[in-house]
């Protein structure tokens, strides 16, 4: 009898199955295209697993380890009163 029930208990639900699933394909977007890879982001749309989702629908996610970094040009303090200059470029 205590065979049959720890048997039963040990399987794998098919919730459980598809998390992990879910789990594995998040983890190689984010490898893919350079996210920060957090299991607490599963299934949260203000992480970068909305951007996963939103690859999912066909739209084209921002690639962190292709895409060039904006420079900041026009950066202008807020206190006009600063000592603040206009750093030379090397």
């Amino acid at each position: 009898m205590a065979e049959v029930n720890l048997k039963k208990y040990l399987v794998m639900k098919p919730e459980v199955r598809n998390i992990f699933e879910d789990l594995e394909v998040y983890k190689q977007f984010c490898v893919d295209y350079g996210y920060i890879y957090d299991e607490r982001h599963l299934y949260n749309e203000r992480t970068p697993y909305g951007e996963f989702v939103r690859y999912q629908n066909g739209k084209n996610p921002w690639d962190y380890w292709r895409s060039p970094r904006r420079e900041r040009t026009d950066f202008r303090p807020r206190d006009a009163n600063s000592n603040w200059k206009v750093r030379e470029q090397r």
